[in-house]
């Protein structure tokens, strides 16, 4: 069988290789995942003693090695590398950062507030730079400003967060701000914090790539765009298989989209919400899916009031109930690993707190009018 390889930085996720696969099984293809050691890998002897039919470089601008002379002939895709940067000519598929900008945009536009700001990469980057030029743009379209954080390239974490920490407190306030992913948004809403501005009320904050192991466990838990990573790795597998059938393709861009919204407490804002419903917000975003965690009990008693008393409030505050916030946070989370192939569906009612299957499956075909594999076909 024909062997491609996909040289992945470190941090790549599974997704990616997912969506490589998917295409791969397709041709027949084998995929062989190479993780990038640094700038001291051999790219030429790797591609030289592994033959394969072509490759996918997992770039993101950080090595300078896999490129049309190390790979030689061998049919070449960059991934989430600058089309217009030093590689020259070729086959690039990248993240379609405008409109992920132009989302963030309208997310927190959303919430009616009268200032925003940006806070990109901690050095420059392309990906980086089209972000905030789009999210500064769209919200320039509706009668506002954007401020941009600005920070030396070469500054330590803790200067950089010094600098963050006047900047914040600078910002005029409620403000609406644009992290350019995950990484960064912990960042600002830990330097927010330390600071003393309350989130969402001074400074409402939205991140990309949804990544679970940041966006629930920051204070409070963050608001992020999902990205398609999985339509990511398909589509260098089927730009690869093009040019490999067609020899003269030697010049393409194709882009993967953002998802939709995950929406959490970083950007939730409530009418006179006080701090008792804040903690009650949160402890369900936290917990609602753990097994035996969270029930309107354990929520009224993180209030600190009766079980009707805080059902009162929170549907004051809300309008709904203290089970319906739980289950929909839930179900949330159900949609998130249905979106997931790998996912077995039979285990997601015990990983999203369901007390059985088949309570779940009454539940969401209840809710969406489909079955949950139905819902799976069609998303």
């Amino acid at each position: 069988m024909d062997k491609i390889l996909f040289f992945a930085n470190k941090w790549v996720d599974a997704d990616r290789v997912d969506g490589i696969r998917r295409f791969a099984d397709k041709r027949g293809w084998i995929v062989q995942v190479v993780e990038r050691l640094g700038p001291r890998m051999d790219v030429k002897k790797v591609v030289d003693f592994m033959k394969p039919v072509g490759v996918i470089a997992g770039c993101g601008g950080f090595y300078p090695d896999a490129s049309s002379e190390s790979v030689g002939s061998v049919p070449l895709v960059y991934m989430d590398e600058d089309p217009n940067g030093g590689k020259g000519k070729g086959l690039y598929v990248v993240a379609d950062d405008r409109r992920i900008g132009e989302l963030a945009a309208k997310e927190l536009l959303g919430l009616g507030l009268a200032h925003y700001a940006f806070v990109g990469w901690r050095r420059s980057r392309y990906w980086s730079d089209l972000r905030g030029s789009a999210f500064a743009r769209t919200v320039a379209d509706h009668g506002c400003s954007c401020e941009t954080f600005s920070c030396p390239d070469m500054t330590s974490v803790n200067h950089r967060r010094e600098i963050m920490a006047a900047w914040l407190k600078s910002l005029p306030k409620p403000c609406g701000i644009f992290a350019v992913h995950d990484p960064v948004a912990e960042e600002v809403l830990n330097v927010a914090n330390a600071v003393g501005l309350s989130v969402p009320h001074d400074v409402a904050v939205i991140g990309v790539d949804d990544d679970p192991k940041i966006c629930g466990q920051t204070h409070p838990p963050l608001t992020s765009i999902r990205i398609d990573f999985e339509q990511a790795g398909y589509l260098c597998a089927e730009l690869l298989a093009e040019r490999i059938d067609n020899p003269s393709l030697t010049e393409a861009i194709r882009t993967y989209s953002p998802g939709q919204v995950t929406r959490r407490l970083s950007t939730r804002q409530f009418a006179h919400a006080d701090n008792r419903m804040l903690q009650a917000l949160e402890f369900i975003s936290r917990h609602a899916c753990q097994q035996g965690e969270t029930s309107v009990d354990t929520v009224a008693a993180v209030m600190g009031l009766s079980r009707r008393m805080a059902e009162m409030v929170f549907r004051r505050q809300t309008g709904h109930s203290i089970h319906d916030e739980i289950m929909a946070v839930r179900m949330a989370q159900v949609e998130r690993m249905l979106r997931n192939p790998r996912q077995d569906i039979s285990a997601i009612a015990n990983l999203c707190g369901w007390a059985s299957d088949s309570v779940l499956r009454r539940a969401f075909r209840k809710h969406y009018g489909v079955s949950m594999r139905e819902w799976r076909k069609n998303h």
